[in-house]
């Protein structure tokens, strides 16, 4: 392989770097597919399965939720619809009273801009 370098030196380090990040790549490699296979003990691998199936129940279980949701009447629909109209009907009567709170503490209406304290 032609090095970049014109400098003999330079060419011939860069070439031991380059194969000795070649080897320390397989050596980690190798490290890695050990680890994984021998020296992780047998009860990790179970409770590592344990909760990859888990996961995958949970999804299920939510999927089949959806599904349920989906094909259910307009009832419950209707009900989640009520349920954010009467909170944002809280959100607004508690902004109210703060801002007349807010308002009458620093004896100002809000209203108009005449009437902001200076």
């Amino acid at each position: 392989m032609n090095s970049p370098f014109h400098d003999r030196r330079t060419s011939s380090l860069f070439g031991r770097v380059r194969e000795d990040l070649s080897h320390l790549r397989e050596d980690v490699g190798n490290l890695v597919h050990h680890t994984a296979r021998y020296a992780v003990p047998q009860g990790a691998r179970e409770i590592a399965d344990t909760a990859r199936h888990r996961l995958a129940e949970g999804g299920h279980y939510a999927a089949s939720r959806l599904r349920s949701l989906r094909s259910s009447p307009p009832r419950q629909a209707v009900g989640v619809l009520g349920g954010a109209i009467l909170v944002g009907v809280l959100a607004a009567a508690i902004y109210a009273i703060v801002k007349s709170e807010n308002a009458r503490t620093n004896g100002y209406d809000g209203d108009s801009p005449d009437d902001s304290p200076v």
